[in-house]
């Protein structure tokens, strides 16, 4: 009997040619600076922006160990150590906790150095975000998000030439549920991923549009990018402030609870 076509096709490999010569291939290619692989699969090129940024940030240490101003400790990390995490972010960004938290845990070795607390622990949260606060640097799972709601703003404005898919269209109408915060500009999806960690659960706009929906109508209304940008960030530093002061408020609770 035949084997279904679907069966046999994962393994037959057809030879691409490119200007007369034959194309190999490859586990991973890298494209405009991301490492591509056939499952659409980011964990590599993580690990290796992960590596690069841990390099740079040796390399400050030791070559601005005279540098003590902490304003110019702060620019060295964001352009040359920060920076590694920007390009082309809302591709790759970590979706699982345990991948956040390694390159959360290198901005917390590069606060340090910053703020000249090599000797300290930030292990725990409220403190890491007080640092972040007063260095005015976002955690950069915040960062990440961020760099989401820029790209989907110059998308829904018409200011670069990128459409929305059609799974997402503007909310129409009134909803009838209390619950619900729909309005003109909120974003609706009709589409469902069967998975929380598949390609489409993970992709750009299936995580965005939720978070574009979170914020104020008053700050989507904003035409200007500069300005939306200079609002949002204010919004989000307002959102993680309120999470680490209702976590604290917890651990103090269960600690009472405790004695």
């Amino acid at each position: 009997s035949i084997p279904p076509l679907l069966g046999i096709l994962p393994f037959v490999q057809h030879s691409y040619t490119l200007g007369g010569c034959s194309l190999e291939y490859v586990e991973s290619e890298k494209d405009l600076g991301v490492d591509m692989t056939p499952k659409l699969s980011w964990s590599a090129h993580q690990h290796r922006i992960y590596s690069k940024a841990s390099q740079q940030l040796g390399m400050v240490k030791r070559n601005a160990y005279f540098v003590v101003d902490t304003r110019k400790r702060r620019s060295l990390y964001i352009s040359l150590v920060r920076s590694q995490f920007e390009h082309c972010s809302v591709i790759w960004r970590p979706s699982g906790v345990t991948a956040m938290n390694k390159l959360e845990n290198l901005q917390k070795r590069s606060l340090k150095w910053v703020l000249r607390e090599e000797s300290e622990s930030y292990s725990c949260w409220q403190k890491y975000i007080r640092k972040c606060k007063q260095m005015d640097i976002l955690p950069l799972s915040r960062r990440f998000d961020l760099n989401d709601l820029l790209l989907l703003h110059k998308i829904i404005y018409g200011l670069i030439p990128l459409k929305l898919p059609d799974y997402l269209t503007f909310f129409q109408g009134q909803s009838r549920l209390r619950s619900s915060h729909l309005d003109r500009l909120a974003l609706v999806c009709s589409i469902t991923p069967k998975s929380s960690i598949n390609a489409l659960a993970t992709s750009f706009f299936f995580r965005t549009y939720n978070n574009w929906n979170h914020i104020p109508l008053e700050i989507r209304e904003l035409e200007c990018h500069s300005e939306f940008k200079s609002r949002v960030t204010k919004f989000l530093w307002k959102e993680v402030l309120s999470e680490t002061e209702d976590s604290f408020d917890l651990d103090a609770n269960q600690s009472i609870v405790g004695q």
